[in-house]
């Protein structure tokens, strides 16, 4: 039997290449699900959020994030921006981040952000306050000292009127003013003395050395001036003056915990002590006593070197890392291993 021959059948001009174009496009799309997704912060080992489920009602939950998830993942944003970081460099570091959300109120909330410190010499923790509000974008996220800070406070329903009208206004980096005279004291009672035993240094290996370490006399750590207190951990307070500077106290122990209490000057903190609540390390009870400041253009609401400033009565002089001194006319220079006496300011 013989079979019949086919008929030839021709495909249109410059079917063939676009037939063969379109394999080629085929071949290389690749499907959306195979794409790798981008893990939350929140689900990193470094990360921990902190908050009271039956104090704090967090606002915003999604379906891809808790409430409470989805502020920690726009803070940490915030964080990492400005530490100019990223997560997995931090954890090669041996650095957690800590998201402690302490106040929400309608749409606005209010907290401690911690990027903490391996426990070695020369490393110190960071933390700022910040307030949060949430819109239909998500969660708009200000650190302490940066001008959103002090505008979310200030529009939000956080914490009583005299506290939030003080703090936003006395970290508002909009109010720029050189300031010489920091009206700050000592970080123990006035009219008493402590050894300085370690001088300018910064809080982290380098400047600014916005930083001075006490020991001796009672050992207490006490307010340098009045303002809102806030424990950052158990053993580190920030006090947020009305001048436009605050002060931080670390390594404290028999620690009075501060969500925000309005203190006078000389209020007790704790005693010199060999705490490590956020990291760094220590060679001895002390009180590492920090200055920073938010409406002086050197520090841009970080911490300020010490040279040149009077704190106590003293002015500081900064050297090397830990050396410098402090002087006051008509009574003479002190170098680290000296005693201070606190005059006040």
């Amino acid at each position: 039997m013989t079979l019949p021959t086919p008929t030839p059948r021709f495909l249109p001009a410059g079917t063939l290449a676009l037939t063969a174009a379109a394999a080629l496009v085929v071949s290389t799309v690749v499907p959306a699900s195979a794409e790798p997704a981008i893990e939350p912060y929140t689900t990193a080992d470094n990360v921990e959020i902190i908050f009271d489920a039956t104090e704090v009602d967090v606002p915003g939950a999604s379906s891809a994030l808790d409430a409470e998830d989805a502020l920690a993942e726009s803070v940490i944003d915030d964080v990492l921006d400005f530490r100019s970081t990223e997560l997995s460099t931090l954890d090669a570091q041996d650095r957690d981040v800590r998201v402690d959300i302490r106040e929400t109120s309608d749409d606005a909330a209010f907290g401690v952000a911690i990027v903490t410190a391996p426990e070695v010499e020369g490393e110190e923790p960071y933390a700022w306050l910040f307030a949060a509000e949430l819109d239909s974008d998500g969660w708009e996220v200000g650190l302490e000292g940066t001008e959103e800070f002090s505008a979310i406070l200030a529009g939000s329903d956080l914490m009583d009127t005299e506290q939030r009208e003080t703090v936003a206004a006395s970290t508002d980096p909009e109010q720029i003013s050189p300031m010489a005279y920091t009206g700050v004291g000592l970080p123990f009672s006035i009219g008493t003395s402590m050894v300085m035993t370690g001088g300018p240094h910064g809080f982290s290996s380098g400047p600014p050395y916005s930083s001075v370490d006490f020991a001796g006399g009672n050992g207490q750590a006490r307010a340098a001036r009045g303002g809102y207190a806030y424990s950052l951990c158990s053993g580190w307070t920030r006090v947020i003056h009305d001048n436009g500077y605050s002060t931080d106290y670390y390594h404290l122990e028999d620690y009075q915990w501060l969500p925000g209490n309005n203190v006078g000057v000389g209020h007790y903190l704790g005693t010199q002590g060999n705490s490590l609540c956020a990291g760094g390390a220590t060679t001895g009870a002390h009180i590492h006593f920090a200055l920073r400041a938010y409406t002086d253009p050197n520090a841009a609401g970080w911490y300020v070197g010490l040279g040149g400033r009077t704190l106590g009565g003293w002015t500081f002089v900064e050297g090397a890392s830990y050396g410098g001194y402090a002087y006051r006319d008509g009574v003479g220079t002190v170098y680290p291993g000296g005693s201070l006496y606190n005059y006040g300011f």
